[in-house]
């Protein structure tokens, strides 16, 4: 019987098993938003995710969110853009929700911060 492919959206959460890690690496299964294009989701076998963690951080390549019926956080958290990592589908487990689009003008800031162009 052949398994049916997941399609991954841009923008989704999904809880990712970030272990084994190196040094400064966040580490443990974490919800990661996903943040490469759809078009690339759909024939790839690897994701590029950002962490959630937990609180607020004032950093420039942080993005702060609040938890809502959407997204399904637990509690308001946020996205460390320094610690984006490229992951195989197979760490990928449960979703949680969807961030909100009205996060992307911050993202793509802090992006910008953090690669320089």
């Amino acid at each position: 019987m052949s398994q049916s492919k997941t399609i991954y959206g841009q923008l989704e959460i999904w809880w990712v098993d970030l272990e084994p890690t190196r040094g400064a690496e966040t580490q443990k299964k974490r919800p990661c938003v996903i943040l490469q294009s759809d078009l690339v989701n759909r024939s790839s076998r690897t994701l590029i995710v950002a962490p959630l963690l937990p609180g607020h951080k004032s950093w420039p390549f942080a993005v702060n969110l609040v938890s809502t019926k959407k997204n399904r956080l637990d509690k308001d958290r946020h996205i460390n853009l320094k610690q984006l990592r490229s992951v195989d589908v197979s760490r990928v487990d449960n979703q949680q929700g969807t961030l909100e689009e009205k996060y992307l003008s911050s993202i793509k800031e802090a992006l910008s911060i953090v690669f320089g162009f």
